[in-house]
């Protein structure tokens, strides 16, 4: 009897702590400003090529000491012609963004950085196209569109009413070539508006 009394005091005990916990919010920009890549990464990004519906594209992702590097090349057999390296599914707001900074290099492009806001792969999704040069450079990207498979460029993103819940970040080689390519990143930041 004794026993029982115990657990069921032990159970409203830890009922009330777990009452008492912070639920995890979505995570405002201003609170992840920057990605930062490298080999401390906690979370590293993962890749996806067009082998999951049947094509032939490589791509590999290596983290170096401050960065991620991400090779490989894509081709067109079976309806293929894709490559991307993405993050783990999370929940950022980025209502507030203006603008994403990629401090970059490469070869190969174009790219694209993809902001998903959906888990179904047939959604629209969030991007913006960049070339970035051999050289280490900062990448300023400010003009977002939708883009969904087989319908071509939907509209323009307008961050303030559509990014409020965007599930997971990426990188895409998908522009209808079959070619190598070779990207380096070190960090990509969401930049808010109103700050220089």
């Amino acid at each position: 009897m004794n026993v029982l009394v115990l657990l069921v005091g032990l159970m409203a005990a830890a009922g009330l702590l777990w009452s008492c916990a912070p639920s995890l919010p979505t995570v405002p920009s201003s609170d992840l400003e920057t990605i930062q890549f490298g080999s401390e990464m906690n979370n590293p990004w993962r890749p996806l090529n067009d082998g999951v519906m049947g094509g032939l594209s490589e791509g590999t992702v290596a983290l170096n000491d401050s960065s991620m590097s991400w090779k490989g090349q894509t081709r067109l057999e079976n309806n293929g012609g894709f490559a991307s390296v993405r993050a783990p599914w999370g929940n950022t707001d980025l209502r507030t963004m203006d603008q994403v900074v990629i401090r970059c290099r490469g070869n190969g492009g174009p790219f694209k950085l993809t902001l998903e806001t959906s888990q179904r792969w047939w959604m629209p999704y969030a991007y913006a196209s960049f070339s970035p040069g051999e050289e280490w450079q900062d990448v300023v990207l400010d003009d977002f569109s939708w883009s969904q498979a087989q319908m071509g460029d939907l509209k323009s993103v307008t961050p303030s009413r559509e990014l409020e819940d965007v599930l997971r970040v990426g990188l895409m080689k998908y522009d209808g070539t079959a070619q190598a390519f070779d990207l380096e990143v070190a960090s990509i930041q969401f930049v808010p508006a109103g700050r220089p």
